[in-house]
């Protein structure tokens, strides 16, 4: 279990050894089939994400024609393996987050997919001189950490930095402090402590494990997902006319027709309108929308010639002056042997800042950073890719988060149905465990199992 989770069960006031052993029964619905399979009836899938593939899968094991119609030339959504670099780069989800119990791991299981356990700990963290800190003075600053949070939820629905303001304003000074509400905070919940939610950011649910990554990559799941599904590439969807006792989705090349849709657009596609709902979609679920953001965190995956770095841990942090900007560094020799890889990442308003930079600007940003721990011993890489989530046009962000102002109850409206025929997935859709692979992958699960009781 990794840091954060274990501060979660103590927030909740539960034995870590007891975290939310099984899933949400208004996540999963249980585990007995409901109402009545809809067999020949026709539906449509929009994205070939986990949950697009999660629904169709469970809709033809119902023996309904089933249509996914996906904008990319591939399938995965933010699941995206990268190979252009001669191995494997998850430049989206990169981990099983508690992987006992997980559905993940069952269909990673299925696929016959390699994992590899990640150790969030020990890890060295080194000041802004290269300096580094104290393993004493590090466990110190966690427990402020700790108390801090649990303090911030005492303020209400505020913005999380606001709330960090009333305790104890020199926290936002603090390099030390400042690295753990980035590299802990804004990389769980996917958005910025400016804006996160003092109160619901962390309030989600977790399994137990350490999190496991995927040497060969993450496409190993959903292309197991996939196997047999009618999938329709580079179909980009304009409208989905849901007036009729017929839905028809318009799309790029030529429309469909279907007795239900699953609509799994990630929240910054719809926020943003991309695709226009007739009739207009409720009021309601408009508003909840409106509350719920996308996040910003991205990665850099670069490939060295050497590897310069200690090579003890996992992981190592650098406290930068700049909050979110390549303060965390995951050691990729770990599960790729002889790789001399390191994967770095942006957090937070960095996170979004970094996508109107160059490479050069950011590799030179990393480098001047690794410098100050190795010194001259850090040399170019020999090759790198960087992640831009938020200008992809199919996913316009990361991962949703709770903002000031939203309630779990915004997500459970982001994900409810229209009229019975029109429903909605991804991890948006659930608060419990929003920003996650297996969310998206249960409210698919749950989108298939409304269709199947409406």
């Amino acid at each position: 279990m990794k840091r954060s989770d274990f501060l979660k069960s103590i927030l909740l006031g539960i034995p870590a050894t007891t975290i939310f052993p099984s899933v949400l029964a208004s996540c999963d619905g249980g585990n007995e089939p409901q109402g009545t399979p809809k067999k020949g009836k026709r539906a449509i899938i929009i994205g070939a994400g986990i949950a697009g593939l999660a629904s169709a899968t469970k809709l033809v094991a119902d023996e309904m024609i089933v249509t996914v119609l996906e904008a990319r030339n591939r399938i995965g959504g933010r699941i995206f393996t990268d190979r252009s670099l001669g191995l494997p780069v998850d430049l989206g989800a990169s981990w099983i987050h508690g992987p006992e119990k997980n559905p993940i791991t069952d269909i990673a299981n299925a696929a016959g997919a390699k994992t590899f356990e990640t150790q969030d700990e020990p890890v060295n963290i080194y000041d802004a001189m290269g300096k580094l800190i104290s393993p004493s003075k590090v466990d110190e600053y966690y427990d402020d950490y700790e108390d801090l949070i649990k303090a911030a939820k005492k303020k209400g629905n505020i913005p999380f930095s606001k709330a960090i303001q009333e305790i104890n304003p020199a926290y936002l000074e603090d390099d030390l402090m400042v690295y753990q509400l980035s590299a802990f905070a804004e990389f769980d919940s996917g958005g910025p402590i400016e804006k996160l939610s003092a109160e619901y950011w962390d309030e989600d649910e977790v399994y137990d494990g350490d999190d496991v990554l995927f040497p060969n990559g993450y496409d190993a799941v959903t292309n197991h997902l996939a196997k047999g599904l009618d999938i329709k590439m580079e179909h980009i969807v304009k409208k989905i006319n849901y007036s009729g006792t017929t839905i028809v989705v318009e799309t790029n090349k030529g429309n469909f027709e279907a007795d239900y849709v699953v609509c799994t657009l990630p929240l910054g596609v719809l926020k943003a309108n991309k695709v226009t709902f007739e009739p207009a979609l409720p009021a309601s679920k408009v508003s909840a929308m409106s509350r719920v953001e996308m996040g910003f965190v991205n990665k850099v995956f670069l490939v060295f010639p050497q590897t310069f770095w200690a090579k003890e841990n996992q992981y190592f942090g650098y406290t930068d002056p700049e909050k979110g900007r390549f303060c965390y560094f995951l050691d990729a020799n770990k599960f790729v042997p002889g790789a001399n890889a390191l994967m770095t990442f942006g957090f937070g308003n960095y996170g979004l800042a970094m996508e109107s930079k160059t490479d050069a600007q950011l590799v030179e940003e990393i480098l001047t950073n690794l410098r100050k721990i190795f010194g001259s011993d850090v040399v170019p890489p020999l090759k790198f890719i960087v992640s831009r989530w938020n200008k992809d046009p199919y996913a316009l962000g990361s991962y949703s988060y709770a903002t000031a102002g939203s309630t779990p109850a915004d997500f459970a409206e982001t994900g409810k149905d229209v009229n019975k025929k029109l429903f909605f997935a991804g991890e948006h859709c659930t608060f419990e465990y929003k920003g996650t692979v297996h969310g998206a992958y249960l409210t698919g699960e749950k989108a298939a199992r409304e269709i199947r009781q409406a």
